[in-house]
C-alpha cells in the first residue's frame, strides 16, 4: 500500500491531519507556557535530548511545515492555476490574522498598556504593529511592559507566518513555470537545501556567512519541501507502519548523536504525513479546525495571563487557563472568521481571476492590433 492508495481509500482527504495539526498547535502553546517557570529556553527536554538540535517549540513549527507541503500541494499540480493556489492560500492565513493582529492593537493593548489611551492610539508604534497582517512581524506595543520597563514580546508566534508565505511563493514560482510536474528537477532542488540545511546545522561558520533570514527560510523549507515530494512521489512511497516506526526509531536514535540534522528532514515528515493519512483518528473526529486558531491566539493569551497574575509560575497551572482560553478563542476563530472566509475562497478566486482578465484584455487587444497592422515601406 502507497500513500496514493491511502489517499484514494480516505477521498483524498487525510483524516488524521487536522488531529497533527491540533497536537503540534498544543505543544507550541505547552513550551510557550514553560516559559512562566523555566526562564532559561535550554530547560527544555528535547532540547537537551538532540544535543542542543530541537527544542518542542522547533518541532512543533517543523510539523506544520511538512504538513502544509504535503497538503498545499495538490490543488496547484492538479489545475496548475497559480491564481487560484495563491488566492486560496490567502483565504486560509489571513482573515484570522487580520482579525487577530486588529484585536490585539484596539483590545489587548489599551487594556494592558502604562501610557494614557490617548498616547497610546497617537504612537505611530501602535499602528506599525498593524505590519503584522502582512507577516512582516513586529513585536511590541507601546506601554505594555514588564514591571521593570523593558519591553515585551506579545504574539511571539507570529515569525512562522512570514517564511510559510515565502514557501507557498516559491511553490507558486515552481508551479508557475511548469517544473512542479517534473518532480526529479524538485527532488534535485530539495536535495540542495537539504545539503544547505545540513551544512548550516554542522558547521557554525558556514551558518554564519549566510544571511539570517536566509538560514531561517533554508531550515524551514525543507521540510516543506519534503511535504511537497511526499506528495510527488506519493504512488511510490509505501504506507506503512513498519516504516514509519523505523522512521521514529532512526529518529529517535540520531538526535543524542548529533545525527539530528540528517534524519528530521526526512523522518519527521514521513511519520506526520503518515499519521495524517492514517484512518485511526477517524474514531475521534474533529468538526472544528481550530489549530490554526490555537496558534495564533495563545501568545497574546499567555501575554495578558502573565502580566495579570504575575505571580503564578507554575508552568503547567498557566497552561490549564491559557488552553481553556485559548481553546475558546479558537473555536469563535474558526466558526465566525476561518470557516467563512474557506467557504468563499472559490468565489474570491473567480472574482480575481476576472479581475486580471479585465487588465490583461486591453493590452492583449493592443498587441493583436498592432500585429495586424501592416508595415509601410516609403518609397525611395
Amino acid at each position: 500500500m502507497t500513500f496514493q492508495d491511502a489517499l484514494s481509500s480516505a477521498s483524498f482527504r487525510g483524516p488524521g491531519f487536522d488531529h497533527v495539526r491540533l497536537f503540534a498547535a498544543f505543544i507550541v502553546l505547552l513550551h510557550h507556557c514553560r516559559g512562566v517557570q523555566y526562564f532559561d529556553f535550554r530547560d527544555d527536554l528535547l532540547l537537551q535530548y538532540s544535543a542542543g538540535f530541537l527544542d518542542f517549540g522547533r518541532f512543533a513549527v517543523v510539523i506544520f511545515f511538512a504538513i502544509s507541503g504535503f497538503l498545499v500541494t495538490p490543488s496547484l499540480l492538479r489545475t496548475g492555476n497559480v491564481v487560484d493556489y495563491a488566492v486560496h492560500r490567502g483565504m486560509r492565513i489571513f482573515p484570522a490574522l487580520i482579525v487577530v493582529v486588529a484585536l490585539t492593537i484596539f483590545l489587548l493593548g489599551p487594556a494592558l498598556t502604562a501610557e494614557p489611551l490617548s498616547s497610546y492610539f497617537e504612537n505611530a508604534q501602535t499602528y506599525r504593529y498593524g505590519k503584522n497582517i502582512l507577516t512582516l512581524v513586529v513585536d511590541q506595543l507601546p506601554g505594555v511592559n514588564e514591571r521593570t520597563g523593558t519591553q515585551l514580546t506579545i504574539n511571539g508566534s507570529l515569525w512562522t507566518l512570514h517564511f510559510e508565505v515565502l514557501c507557498y511563493i516559491v511553490l507558486g514560482l515552481i508551479g508557475a513555470i511548469g517544473l512542479l510536474s517534473r518532480r526529479n528537477v524538485v527532488l534535485i532542488a530539495w536535495c540542495a537545501f537539504y545539503a544547505i540545511y545540513v551544512a548550516m546545522c554542522t558547521m557554525p561558520s558556514f551558518a554564519a556567512a549566510l544571511p539570517a533570514r536566509f538560514s531561517t527560510f533554508a531550515g524551514l523549507f525543507v521540510y516543506f519541501g519534503s511535504g511537497v515530494l511526499l506528495y510527488l512521489f506519493r504512488e511510490r512511497i509505501p504506507f506503512s507502519i513498519g516504516l514509519a516506526c523505523a522512521a521514529i526509531a532512526l529518529l529517535l536514535i540520531a538526535l543524542p548523536f548529533g545525527g539530528g540534522p540528517l534524519a528530521a528532514p526526512v523522518c519527521l515528515p514521513y511519520i506526520m504525513v503518515f499519521c495524517g493519512l492514517s484512518q485511526l483518528p477517524e474514531r475521534v473526529r474533529l468538526k472544528h479546525d481550530i489549530s490554526y486558531g490555537v496558534y495564533l491566539i495563545h501568545a497574546p493569551v499567555l501575554f495578558a495571563f502573565s502580566l495579570t497574575f504575575p505571580d503564578v509560575r507554575t508552568w503547567w497551572v498557566a497552561a490549564l487557563a491559557v488552553a481553556l482560553v485559548t481553546s475558546s478563542l479558537a473555536y469563535a476563530s474558526w466558526t465566525f472568521v476561518e470557516n467563512p472566509a474557506l467557504r468563499k475562497k472559490k468565489a474570491a478566486a473567480t472574482w480575481v481571476n476576472r479581475g486580471i482578465k479585465r487588465i490583461l484584455y486591453p493590452l492583449r487587444m493592443r498587441a493583436s492590433t498592432r500585429a495586424s497592422v501592416p508595415e509601410t515601406r516609403v518609397a525611395p
